[in-house]
């Protein structure tokens, strides 16, 4: 996803890395979020998009594997099928 963010004469893009998380079974979410966030973190990336579709327990199952993390996770305002989760 890109994110553009205004300034007077400057538009900067911002682009996340994401992981789609369409056809994951629930019971496995956790142990791909585990391997997504530890190869985020080696790349010292700070925030990831996660794509739950509109599957309220989908984003459930992605906060509670942050709050293992002490991650925050942010609403996406624009896309309701996916959240924002803040690394560091």
């Amino acid at each position: 996803m890109m994110i553009m963010r205004y300034a007077p004469n400057i538009i900067q893009q911002i682009h996340f890395m994401k992981i789609d998380l369409h056809g994951i079974k629930h019971e496995n979410v956790s142990r791909q979020l585990d391997v997504f966030f530890w190869e985020m973190m080696q790349k010292d990336v700070t925030q990831v998009e996660v794509i739950t579709g509109i599957s309220n327990r989908m984003k459930e199952l992605v906060k509670e594997t942050c709050k293992d993390y002490n991650f925050e996770v942010v609403e996406n305002k624009i896309n309701i099928g996916s959240v924002f989760v803040k690394l560091k």
